[in-house]
């Protein structure tokens, strides 16, 4: 169906200039911020999650029970399971191994 039959306006092209401008702020503030309000900000964000029934990755279970999983280089939260000597981590229909649990929390 054309654009004059369908009633709707073709989607604008993304601003690239905009979006990087907007990922070199994001850079900055962050440079700016400096390396000990980020580290308070981990810790923080660290125990929060702790007082919220999540755990230490380096205690997850190895017994092939799934579990929920989390990283430091991620803001999802996946099913996770140990098997043939990885964690193993759905998402998609799939399975993705990773080396990296930062942390970890029983299903429920």
């Amino acid at each position: 169906m054309c654009e004059k039959c369908s009633g709707t306006r073709p989607a604008e092209e993304p601003n690239l200039m905009a979006i990087w401008a907007a990922a070199d702020k994001k850079a900055r503030d962050w440079r700016e911020a400096g390396e000990g309000k980020l580290l308070r900000q981990a810790f923080d964000a660290r125990e929060g999650l702790k007082a919220c029934g999540w755990r230490d990755g380096q205690y997850a279970p190895k017994d092939g029970s799934r579990f929920l999983v989390c990283g430091w280089d991620s803001t999802g939260v996946f099913p996770c399971r140990f098997q043939m000597g990885h964690f193993m981590v759905e998402d998609g229909g799939d399975l993705w191994p990773t080396s990296r649990v930062g942390m970890w929390k029983p299903m429920s």
